[in-house]
Formats: structure tokens, sequence, C-alpha cells
């Protein structure tokens, strides 16, 4: 018998402005996606632009669901090499794949631009949604779960989203739990927004790679026993709930490129200096042991880290012998997942703490330029970025918001899905 290896694939590129909604679509033999191959999904994109994939359900493809992704000729089967920007065994590096695709029309005005909106994901072996050059989409109210739950295999590249190249790209009000890692964005991660997700029963929550920025991730709920794995310059991370680890890739050796702004042209590359990162009105929810459950996982960090307002709690710290908010030791809000049906419940205790603690407002002007592209965190359309709203769509104070992803609370229970 042979397997089918996707259900919605062009065999053209360049067909554009295509609408896939309320299917149901499984069992299909798609190859493993990894960026330097040619990406083939149950339904993938096929170097196309305006997509929009909505109200569907898929399941139970060999690698992966959804892709946005690059086409064959700009390489496939290609390995990185090891120092990511030379030449190993004959196999060209993945920074030689990203001019191919500048060189195949790379760009706003011909590829990306895809929504990808309200689907159900699951039981996927790699990936729920990936791409590689996944510029410009967005990716919202989408339910994942269930992947690479059957562990027929094993490498990089597995996550619940798995993006490289995610330029502008706008990832929110997702749910997303039960996969080894969460999201991981990789590479060029630069004007990028995350925000408002739900995350848990991860084996990581959210994992940054190489990237340079600016980009901003803001109002998520973090809630696995892994929060995030960092490993970039000019983050800006705003009114989060980290309700677990957080642990740093050091990584100093690899060149990786950076645009201008709001496009996919290349600026230049340059390997991660680590630091340059902002926290600001976020709460962090240690386990009891004073263990890299706040930003202690930064004390050997030499670049910069700016960060105020932020909650610890439970034994989450601060980094040494640095004020970056309040201490209470003392304090576990306990927040706990409540599954009913199709709907999620937070439940939490301390309500009365919890409301009393303010920041100050976060905006583009507090925010600055990210240190090496030198472009601001602002909005996709270069209006300066506020932030305004809650994980629930909330206005936010102009004057003294709240910290963490709720602006007001009135119990302690939310339905967050």
């Amino acid at each position: 018998m042979v397997a089918r290896p996707t259900c919605f694939y062009p065999d053209k590129q360049q067909l554009d402005y295509i609408t896939i909604k309320g299917f149901e679509m499984s069992q299909a033999g798609t190859k493993w996606a990894s960026p330097t191959n040619e990406q083939v999904g149950v339904i993938a994109t096929h170097w196309c632009k305006g997509w929009i994939i909505e109200n569907n359900i898929i399941h139970d493809a060999k690698s992966t669901g959804i892709t946005l992704g690059k086409e064959r000729t700009t390489g496939d089967g290609v390995l990185p090499a090891d120092d990511a920007d030379g030449v190993k065994d004959g196999h060209i590096s993945y920074i030689e794949v990203v001019f191919n695709t500048t060189r195949h029309g790379w760009n706003k005005e011909t590829i990306g631009s895809h929504i990808v909106r309200n689907n159900t994901i699951y039981n996927c072996e790699q990936t729920a949604i990936c791409g590689t050059m996944a510029a410009f989409s967005e990716v919202y109210g989408n339910h994942i779960y269930n992947i690479h739950v059957k562990d027929q295999y094993n490498g990089y590249e597995i996550a619940g989203i798995k993006f490289h190249g995610a330029i502008d790209a706008v990832i929110r009000n997702n749910r997303i739990h039960d996969c080894p890692l969460g999201m991981w964005l990789d590479w060029m991660t630069q004007g990028t927004h995350v925000s408002s997700n739900l995350m848990y029963n991860n084996g990581n929550d959210l994992f940054i790679e190489v990237s340079h920025g600016p980009y901003i991730v803001d109002n998520n709920l973090f809630l696995s026993s892994h929060s995030l794995m960092q490993s970039t310059d000019g983050g800006a991370y705003l009114n989060n709930l980290f309700g677990g680890k957080l642990t740093l890739q050091a990584d100093y050796t690899r060149f990786t490129p950076y645009h201008l702004n709001h496009s996919t042209e290349l600026k230049g590359v340059s390997p991660i200096k680590h630091g340059d990162l902002r926290f600001y009105n976020n709460i962090f929810v240690g386990r009891g042991d004073k263990k890299l459950y706040g930003l202690d996982f930064l004390n050997e960090v030499k670049g910069p880290i700016y960060a105020e307002d932020n909650l610890f709690c439970n034994g989450a710290c601060p980094m040494k012998e640095k004020e970056q908010g309040v201490v209470e030791d003392a304090f576990n809000p306990s927040f706990k997942v409540e599954e009913v049906g199709d709907e999620v419940y937070i439940t939490f205790e301390g309500e009365t703490k919890l409301s009393r603690l303010k920041g100050k407002p976060v905006n583009t002007e507090r925010l600055g330029v990210a240190k090496l592209t030198r472009y601001p965190f602002e909005n996709l359309d270069g209006t300066p970025f506020v932030l305004d709203k809650d994980f629930l769509g909330k206005e936010r104070s102009t004057v003294a918001p709240s910290i963490g992803p709720f602006e007001t609370l009135s119990g302690n229970r939310i339905k967050v899905w």
C-alpha cells in the first residue's frame, strides 16, 4: 500500500489567495519537514501568498499538519553545517538556504501573509504547524495537542508550532498542550508578536532561538513545568505568567541573519550576544526550590537586561544583586489548569494580593530599540506599540496596569478557553 504524502498541496507555486475551510483531513504520510527541505504537510501552502486555513480538523499525520514553508529548488534534503555558515560533508548550510529563498522571491509582496485560525490539530508526529520563511502570517485561535506522542522518531523541529523566519508574524490566542515543545521560534524572529496563548502540560512551552529581535511576548499563560528556553537578543517579555522553569541555551558561535525593518531583505549576520532583553510586569511562580523559576537563569549573561515591576513568588528569584520587582517567597498562588469539556479554566489563590500589584504602562517609547538591529519594538505596520489589553482582551489601565496577564480579577477561577 502506498501512503498519500499530503491532502492539499498545489503542484504550482504562486497559486495565491486560496481558502480552505471546514474540512477534516487525516492519515497523510507527510515527510519530515526540516527547514532545509521542501515542506509538505497535510495542508501546505507551497510558496504562495494570502491563504486562509480555518475551522478545519487535522490529525494523524506522519509528520506535520499544516506547513507554511519553503519549496524544493532552494534546497531539499540539505543538512545545516555545524557552524551554520560553511560547508560540511558536501551539505550547504541553512544560512545559504536563506540567501537562496531571497533570490527565489521571498518577500512581502510575493510570499506568506497567510491566516491560520480556529483549527483543531492533533496526533501529528513532528509539528501541528511549521514553516521556514513563515513571514507576515497570523496564527490564532487554534487548538493544538498530542504532538509527537507516539515517539516514532526523534530530532530537531518537533513542536506544536515550529517556525523559522517568522518575520512580522502574529501568534496569538492559541491553546497548545501535550507537546514536547509548545512553540519553537528559530532564526529570524524579528517583528514577531506572541500574545495571549494558553500553554500547559508541554515539555517546554516556548523556545526562541538565535534571533536578534525586536520581538514581543505578552500576556501569555506559560503553565508547564518548563516555561521558557531563551537563546536570543532583542526580546520583550511583558505581563506573562511563568509557572515553570526558565533556562538559557547559550550560543555564542553561530552567525544568524537579521533583516531590514518589516522586510525579508537581509541587513547582516551576527552571533547572539545574550542580553538586550526586557522583562516588565510578569509573574514568576517558583516551586519552592529557589532555582531557575525567575530571572536568575540570566545571572551569567553579560549583555544588558532590563527588568521592572515583576512578581517573584514561591521561590522564584530575580537576578542576583538587582532590583527587578517584588519578591514574595511565602506567597504561592497555586495556578492550576482545569479542563471542563471543551472549556479551560485557571484556578488560583491570593486574588486580593494579585489585584493590588501594579506596574507601569509599556509602549514603544519605554521598550526602546533592539541593540543589534537598531529597530524599535512597534506594531507590524510601523505604528507605536502600546500594551493596552490583557489576555482576555480587556482594556488595561493607562496609568498603573496590573502585573500578569489579567487586568482585573473577580474570584479565583477564570475561563481562559
